[in-house]
């Protein structure tokens, strides 16, 4: 198995710039940046062949390998390879520092002094892999592969979180917009009720004044025309309007006069002073064919089906139900 150890395995390692990685990575332009941190500049620049074969763009920190510098330089960095040990301290400590800055990159650490201690200390950090030297390309490869993975599906979820944050904002605008609209239509609803109301309140005045003056004037004049004997020759007419002023003032419709036609009123208000057939046809200058005609149409609109019952009697006792009327 190959492993990146020394300048013995360059020339391996260069017959892997000629092959093509499993995924087809080399079909394309390079997509992801890996910064490599390591003191053993050959170890470096069989680093920087590899991942350039893999279709990964590279980077090499230089001396004196400052984090500083490091961070100054990570911008776009995908992954971050830190040699454990380097001559001015431990790259774990760094990790921390990465992490803050770029949030999103991975951090694989390297060492050849690996213990169950160093491991721990570097998960614990923030590292996403531990790679023990010397260490074979299969496994380095599998290892930025992960890294890559890992990356591009926590992007994808941020992604997703930051659309499902979108529509929750939008469903709770819209929820804020319907809110707001329903309390617009309450308040209109109000004003139209507490608006038919007051309507309803001056319709029932104003009919109040009007069968005020009805029975206090109206009435109590036509009663005194219906006695002037000058005037006897309209006295049914004057019956029939003294009905309908009651009506009005009743606020009613159980008055004969509301569903007969005028002649037919007139015809019922003989009928009720006991007026026969032949009386009513010489009183109203009608023939005799024509009262028993209206006869049978004031039978049929107060709904008198009962052919004993008799219309004068029926129109001289009220009827329990105004709906005949």
């Amino acid at each position: 198995m190959k492993s990146v150890t020394s300048a013995s395995s360059q020339t391996a390692e260069n017959k892997t710039l000629e092959a093509t990685a499993p995924d087809g990575r080399t079909e394309g332009p390079p997509d992801h940046r890996i910064t490599v941190v390591d003191d053993d500049s050959i170890i470096c620049d069989i680093m920087e062949a590899m991942i350039a074969s893999w279709n990964f763009i590279p980077y090499i920190l230089p001396e004196p390998y400052l984090l500083d510098e490091l961070i100054e330089n990570g911008a776009s960095t995908d992954i971050f390879l830190l040699d454990m040990r380097l001559p001015n301290g431990s790259t774990i400590d760094w990790i921390p520092r990465i992490l803050n800055v770029f949030p999103e990159a991975k951090v694989i650490v390297m060492t050849g002094y690996a213990d169950t201690e160093t491991v721990i200390e570097a998960i614990r950090s923030g590292a996403f892999d531990f790679l023990q030297k010397p260490i074979a390309m299969e496994l380095m490869r599998h290892s930025l592969d992960r890294a890559i993975q890992m990356q591009e599906r926590e992007r994808r979820e941020k992604l997703m979180v930051a659309d499902l944050q979108q529509k929750h904002s939008q469903l709770l605008e819209q929820k804020q917009r319907l809110e707001f609209l329903n309390e617009r239509l309450l308040d209109t609803n109000r004003a139209f009720s507490t608006l038919a109301q007051n309507l309803d309140f001056e319709r029932v005045d104003i009919l109040n004044r009007i069968s005020h003056k009805i029975e206090s004037g109206l009435i109590p004049a036509v009663d005194r025309l219906r006695s002037d004997h000058h005037l006897a020759r309209y006295a049914i007419e004057l019956d029939i309007i003294i009905d309908m002023l009651r009506e009005i003032t009743s606020g009613t419709n159980d008055t004969v006069s509301s569903v007969l036609t005028t002649t037919e009123s007139r015809v019922a208000s003989l009928i009720k002073k006991g007026m026969t057939t032949e009386k009513i046809a010489d009183h109203l200058f009608i023939s005799v064919d024509t009262v028993k005609t209206h006869r049978k149409n004031i039978r049929k609109k107060l709904n008198i089906t009962n052919s004993q019952s008799g219309l004068r009697d029926f129109l001289l006792t009220k009827p329990e139900s105004p709906s005949v009327w």
